[in-house]
């Protein structure tokens, strides 16, 4: 399987998404199969269209966040359980993200965490 256009991509997003709503625990094993596939045909395609930047700093993930699932900062916010403010502060550089955000990220977008550490160095 792979994903050829934007719009494919986006069916795939949604069947993933309809997955995550059922619960992990809930999913069949053919559920789960399909998942897995899902989420690596995902990756290759963000891959080469939202390619993030190599040894990018805490603020570029969170741009690369916002762009590639096209989601406001508010949004944003919200899904990593952090203010507005706090948010802008950590895309101007002028914070830190404490380990809960760090954790969310990596959870809900599936950041590697090592990335997240070292785009803090």
């Amino acid at each position: 399987m792979k994903i050829s256009s934007k719009q494919e991509y986006f069916t795939v997003m949604a069947e993933i998404e309809g997955l995550y709503q059922k619960g992990f625990s809930k999913l069949s094993k053919k559920e789960e199969e399909r998942l897995s596939l899902l989420a690596e045909v995902v990756e290759a395609w963000e891959n080469i269209h939202y390619p993030m930047p190599i040894k990018p700093k805490f603020p570029a993930i969170l741009q690369y966040i916002l762009d590639s699932k096209k989601m406001s900062q508010t949004k944003l916010a919200e899904e990593l359980n952090i203010s507005k403010g706090f948010l802008s502060q950590l895309l101007h550089d002028k914070s830190a993200p404490n380990a809960e955000v760090l954790k969310t990220m990596h959870n809900k977008f599936h950041i590697d965490g090592n990335l997240l550490l070292e785009s803090l160095m």
